[in-house]
């Protein structure tokens, strides 16, 4: 998992060019493979997952970034219900020193694309990308 997001770079929807990015993973719980002769290897978890996230939004023609950072916590997601992970999200709202208000207004706008792309893409990842790889998996 630690590989899966830290190495994704998700674009968001309703952004100029806006990206969404990871830079802390930490993973709890439990995950096994059943396999059985004849049959495809089946993924058995229950896993907590906390993801600390940051949002680059270009600015000024590209000449500077503007930045959202934030905290997705995947509460559960379990082999038994694999495509409804149960995600809590938390965006940091502090603005950097000399922030004008309408830099809030951006901040804000990136925090909504998160909810809106950027949530479902971390689902999907988990119940696509994460489960692919597990399948893959042998003994």
């Amino acid at each position: 998992l630690t590989e899966l997001f830290k190495g994704a770079r998700i674009p968001l929807d309703q952004t100029e060019g806006a990206t969404m990015s990871f830079f802390k993973v930490e993973t709890t719980g439990d995950c096994a493979l059943s396999v059985k002769p004849g049959k495809e290897p089946r993924p058995m978890f229950e896993l907590r997952i906390e993801l600390d996230w940051n949002v680059e939004q270009p600015v000024d023609n590209g000449k500077s970034i503007a930045e959202a950072k934030g905290h997705i916590t995947v509460t559960e997601f379990s082999s038994e219900a694999i495509t409804e992970p149960q995600m809590q999200l938390r965006c940091d709202n502090k603005l950097p020193p000399g922030a004008t208000p309408a830099f809030q207004g951006l901040v804000d706008k990136l925090n909504a694309a998160v909810k809106e792309s950027g949530l479902p893409e971390v689902s999907r990842m988990l119940a696509e990308d994460y489960v692919s790889e597990l399948k893959r998996q042998r003994p």
